[in-house]
């Protein structure tokens, strides 16, 4: 059984697992990017890989209509838990990144993923920082399914370490009808963290 504590992150109060991502240094700047997204009441925004829900319910104090997802059961029962404790209404769903979302688009989307150049271990926790190759495999599936649940004018967050080479996202975003842009950075003691933000303004065929 995972063993549970909680911690406050802020503001946030959150019950934490040791079978779930804990909140940390990408977690945090993520945060500041959406702070940089502006008001986001009345929009329709997904956290994709929530871990405890912490992004997920950032924004939904923000008072847009947030879903939230995640691979593992543990996280999705940690993240409606902590979505009680601090009086935020989420919608939160168990599945592999955007594929479950069959008839839904989106204002905003934010993916912290697993961005560490390893092959995930036999842990569910390792399925939260090991990205396989390059640290790009889960980047690049998830980038693969965006534009389907993605609004025209709607904006997607993506955490990446520096050697996930950001710039071949924003390539294919280039590519795909996104402006995409820097809109994060964090210096850490081996790596840097960026966040990119692309912005679809016209739909294309794949």
């Amino acid at each position: 059984m995972a063993e549970r504590a909680g911690i406050r992150v802020r503001g946030i109060l959150l019950e934490i697992s040791s079978e779930v991502y804990v909140p940390a240094e990408d977690s945090l700047l993520l945060l500041d990017s959406i702070d940089g997204l502006g008001n986001l009441e009345g929009l329709r925004c997904l956290d994709v890989g929530t871990g405890t829900g912490i992004a997920a319910i950032y924004m939904a104090r923000r008072r847009c209509e947030t879903f939230a997802t995640d691979l593992t059961a543990e996280s999705v029962e940690l993240t409606y838990k902590n979505a009680k404790i601090n009086g935020v209404v989420l919608h939160v769903a168990q599945g592999d990144l955007t594929r479950h979302f069959r008839n839904s688009s989106f204002d905003v989307v934010v993916f912290n993923p697993p961005y560490l150049p390893e092959p995930p271990g036999r842990s569910e926790l390792s399925l939260s920082w090991a990205g396989g190759s390059g640290g790009r495999e889960v980047i690049d599936r998830f980038l693969r399914d965006l534009p389907r649940v993605l609004r025209e004018g709607g904006r997607a967050l993506i955490l990446h370490a520096d050697y996930n080479d950001p710039h071949q996202t924003s390539k294919w975003g280039g590519e795909r009808g996104f402006d995409v842009r820097v809109v994060g950075r964090r210096k850490l003691a081996f790596h840097e963290l960026v966040v990119l933000e692309l912005e679809l303004h016209q739909k294309r065929e794949s």
